[in-house]
């Protein structure tokens, strides 16, 4: 049984166990946007439903623009980015939310002491800015 993470006008964001689909409402169309060891913590869609990023052991931001690939581990694409999913660079993330059309905010697990707390993420430069 899947499970909605984030919820747009013509999408959905949802996961089954630790795989996570772009459902399309008007066409029920399903891409696989990504994957994440332990389940994905959380996602979420911009208003203007260009891009969706979604949280767990590290981050992937989908950028919801033809030609809707499917999700590769470790690829160079234009389609999604994936950070903080290294071995030696994992960040546990349990929340994200989007501030406007190119920034993301989230927060990495307290338990972290060298990272956790909330930080700021440009969508398209991938400039991080740590809030606190």
């Amino acid at each position: 049984m899947s499970l909605v993470l984030a919820e747009s006008k013509n999408f959905r964001v949802t996961s089954e166990y630790e795989k996570v689909s772009l459902n399309f409402k008007n066409c029920k169309r399903d891409i696989y946007i990504g994957d994440f060891y332990g389940d994905p913590q959380a996602a979420a869609i911009s208003c203007d439903e260009s891009f969706c990023v979604m949280v767990g052991c590290g981050l992937i931001i989908y950028y919801m623009h033809e030609p809707f690939e499917d999700f590769r581990y470790n690829a160079s694409t234009r389609q999604w980015k994936e950070l903080f999913r290294e071995n030696e660079r994992t960040w546990w993330i349990n929340e994200a939310e989007i501030l406007d059309k190119l920034t993301i905010a989230f927060t990495v697990e307290e338990a972290d002491k060298e990272n956790g707390g909330r930080y700021k993420l440009n969508t398209v430069t991938l400039e991080l800015t740590k809030c606190n």
